[in-house]
């Protein structure tokens, strides 16, 4: 989004945008860097794509085995059936939702379906914040472009306790372009029956009786220290946009100290055959390992040839680039080896366990976020069934299931699993098989020696 792009909107849509010009700068900031589109990218600096790499891994720990499932009433299977895309792309729709600090779910019915929008958070435009900083006025901008004319249409959301409205209006600008996923200037209104596509939607819908807006909005949970009044969720890769600049360059230096230090001979031109055209001839497929000098420019000296090859420093560079790497984890709550040299440890074992604790805690966060836009996304859809007649009614039950070795730390797995042997709840085999890694007749083996000679054996 660009500041244009803003200006010309707002004025359309008669609002105030409440997107300060920092959240403006910072979500174009997210967006280019996911898409290694950065300032500091260029022919010499390339991107080690360390943002989407940041925003997958902790997609992949949020989703990774994870089941959603609705049940409970014929509605509720109903309900259930329109969460397939989402289940089928959920690592993808979270990544992006995690790189640019949130997402919209906004299901609309087509066909007696109920198909769900994903909106990221750099292509919308909130306007309006209720007392708990939900979203309560947005605008989706969408485009059309045909021959030399960028058509745009303004779904604009209005949710107040008496009214909720809905407003669609359509604009056309000629030679103009698209600049950061937005126009820069949206033109003069047109009515929406001038676009195909756009010829049957509704220019105002008001409805009443509903307790929040048809949208739901999942936040990624980081604190916004961007701009601390915006109720918007941040990226999991803002705090580390610095070091990320780091480690492309760093990477640049590595890459142009192997390149500055290849072999090379350097051989008197007068002791290299030419052909009929003048031109050197180098034996075959060895072409980059020679280069010609004449003999009285070399200090004066007159030799056949001189063998390059000097030192390269790579170690050293690759060491700081490892210690610029684990700068990032820290500042992405990823734990330390997930980008870094996992043998290259550095670290206690107390501050690895704490960065462990770390990625749990956000990881948990994260999917406690995405269970309340879930939920909310589910209600929306229960109430667009109430209004087009899609389901017979009825109630449903949400259950979520996440992969509890991700967020769990396991020594705290583990003392939880004693105490349940203590007051008799698992048995002891089961205990030394999980934790000990016997098998299980070696666990009762064991177990039988306890009992039969009195000793204790630490579980």
């Amino acid at each position: 989004m660009n500041k244009d792009a803003f200006k010309s909107i707002q004025k359309a849509a008669g609002v105030s945008i409440q997107l300060s010009p920092k959240m403006q700068k910072a979500l174009r900031e997210w967006s280019k860097a996911y898409t290694n589109e950065s300032a500091w990218i260029n022919e010499d600096v390339e991107s080690l794509n360390l943002p989407a790499t940041v925003a997958s891994e902790i997609s992949r720990l949020v989703t990774v085995e994870s089941v959603i499932k609705i049940s409970g009433s014929r509605r509720a299977d109903y309900i259930d059936k329109q969460l397939n895309n989402f289940r089928i792309n959920k690592k993808d729709i979270i990544e992006m939702a995690c790189a640019l600090g949130g997402i919209i779910f906004k299901p609309f019915v087509l066909n007696d379906k109920v198909i769900i929008d994903y909106i990221y958070q750099d292509e919308m435009i909130p306007f309006s914040f209720d007392s708990n900083k939900n979203i309560t006025g947005i605008i989706f901008p969408s485009y059309k472009i045909e021959k030399n004319c960028v058509y745009t249409r303004l779904e604009i959301h209005n949710f107040s306790v008496e009214n909720y409205t809905i407003e669609n209006k359509a604009f056309v600008s000629k030679n103009t372009r698209l600049n950061d996923g937005m126009i820069t200037d949206i033109g003069s209104e047109i009515p929406l029956t001038e676009v195909d596509e756009w010829k049957n939607i509704n220019p105002s819908v008001v409805i009443k009786g509903l307790d929040a807006p048809l949208y739901s909005y999942f936040k990624i949970p980081v604190a916004n220290n961007i701009d601390r009044k915006s109720p918007l969720g941040v990226s999991v890769y803002a705090r580390a946009i610095k070091e990320i600049k780091k480690a492309d360059i760093q990477w640049a230096r590595i890459d142009w100290e192997y390149e500055s230090k290849e072999a090379a001979i350097d051989v008197d031109e007068n002791c290299i055959e030419t052909d009929i055209y003048g031109s050197k001839i180098l034996p075959k497929g060895k072409g980059r390992l020679f280069r010609t000098y004449k003999s009285e420019t070399m200090s004066g000296e007159k030799r056949l040839f001189n063998y390059y090859s000097p030192e390269i420093r790579d170690q050293s560079f690759f060491n700081g680039l490892d210690k610029i790497f684990k700068r990032i984890e820290y500042n992405c709550s990823l734990a330390y080896g997930t980008i870094s040299d996992p043998t290259n440890v550095d670290k206690t074992a107390e501050e690895i366990k704490t960065s462990k604790q770390r990625s749990y805690q956000l990881v948990s966060d994260i999917q406690l976020s995405l269970e309340n836009a879930l939920n909310e996304l589910i209600r929306i859809i229960d109430d667009l069934c109430d209004i087009y007649n899609l389901a017979p009614s009825g109630n449903y039950d949400v259950s979520y299931k996440w992969d509890d070795s991700i967020i769990i730390d396991a020594e705290k797995e583990k003392l939880q699993d004693m105490q349940e042997v203590n007051n008799g709840l698992m048995p002891k085999w089961k205990y030394k098989v999980k934790w000990q890694g016997l098998t299980e007749e070696q666990a009762k083996a064991e177990i039988a020696d306890e009992d039969e000679t009195g000793i204790e054996y630490d579980v």
